[in-house]
């Protein structure tokens, strides 16, 4: 969940990280006007300048999203390899701390991606899964593979 997440977020980061996109409607605008011949109106500059304003802040919006790519990604991977590692130590009959404390640092690398609730399944199934590393008992799972 946190690696699809992770994707999804940085494919709305690339769309929102248009910063030059005003530039290249305002050029566009005069270049239509030069063909035109006429000028540009005040009100068009004016909506213009609007328009690169929205685009600025929707920079800062990639930025955010950006990061909230960045730690879910991290988040999924940490995950995926901690949970491997636990399953193959619990599978030889040894204890899963080091699959466990790669969980429980995917839970708190997630939890400084931001406020984003959509993570939040993810946390939980991870949290669980890292407790259960730590209390699983190997010998019982050998036992249980034999």
């Amino acid at each position: 969940m946190a690696l699809a997440f992770g994707a999804c977020a940085g494919a709305c980061a690339g769309a929102l990280g248009s910063e030059g996109l005003g530039a290249v409607m305002q050029q566009a605008a005069e270049q239509a006007a030069k063909e035109s011949g006429e000028e540009i109106s005040e009100e068009d500059k004016a909506q213009l300048a609007e328009l690169q304003e929205g685009l600025a802040d929707a920079g800062e919006a990639a930025s955010t999203v950006g990061n909230v790519a960045m730690f879910a990604g991290a988040q999924g991977i940490l995950g995926l390899i901690g949970s491997i590692m636990a399953f193959i130590a619990l599978g030889k009959g040894n204890k899963a701390t080091i699959g466990g404390v790669l969980i429980l640092m995917a839970v708190v690398v997630s939890l400084w991606a931001g406020n984003f609730p959509s993570i939040g399944l993810s946390n939980v199934l991870q949290l669980i899964a890292g407790i259960l590393a730590f209390v699983a008992a190997p010998a019982a799972a050998a036992a249980a593979v034999e």
